[in-house]
């Protein structure tokens, strides 16, 4: 029960910070936010920074590591870190993360849900390149560019993770 009453609190924390950096804005500027987020769900063309990593049954930490979750084309990237409690173990350190290189997804997305506040809620699942573990994942993305994402596995305990929207880095060429 405690558990459930951290987490529930750690949530309602994040997303009364998250609604409170959208009141920084100008106006213009949080119509500009709020017409890239659409731009990102219509085009299916989603790169998010995480900024914080909540664990089931540790603290939460702020992360300034270059996380981030991308999903282009029906194809997710994605090296976030693991902090939890898993049912088995891991080949190396690497497999303990929540990795995807070029994974195709099938991402059910519904804008504006009943029951929830977000502007999209995204669904997906991909394989776990180590073993036969499933991951899936719920993002909520919402107007401010802020968005929410819970990760589950039949083998460990979930793990969210928070962050915003961001313009997709672009690669520099090689001379």
């Amino acid at each position: 029960m405690k558990t459930i009453r951290t987490t529930l609190l750690a949530l309602a924390a994040t997303l009364m910070l998250a609604g409170c950096g959208a009141f920084s804005q100008t106006p213009q500027e949080q119509a500009e936010t709020a017409a890239s987020v659409v731009n990102a769900i219509q085009n299916q063309d989603i790169y998010i920074v995480i900024d914080r990593i909540q664990p089931k049954s540790f603290p939460q930490k702020e992360t300034m590591d270059g996380y981030n979750l991308s999903i282009k084309d029906g194809v997710l990237k994605c090296y976030l870190p693991y902090i939890g409690k898993a049912d088995f173990s891991f080949p190396n350190e690497d497999a303990i993360a929540v990795d995807a290189d070029n994974v195709p997804v099938n991402v059910k997305t519904t804008v504006n849900p009943a029951k929830r506040n977000c502007y999209a809620f995204l669904e997906f699942n991909f394989p776990n390149r180590y073993n036969s573990e499933i991951f899936n994942v719920n993002i909520e993305v919402y107007s401010n560019g802020t968005a929410y994402i819970k990760v589950d596995s039949q083998y460990r305990d979930f793990i969210n993770y928070t962050g915003h929207l961001e313009q997709r880095p672009v690669k520099k060429e090689k001379k």
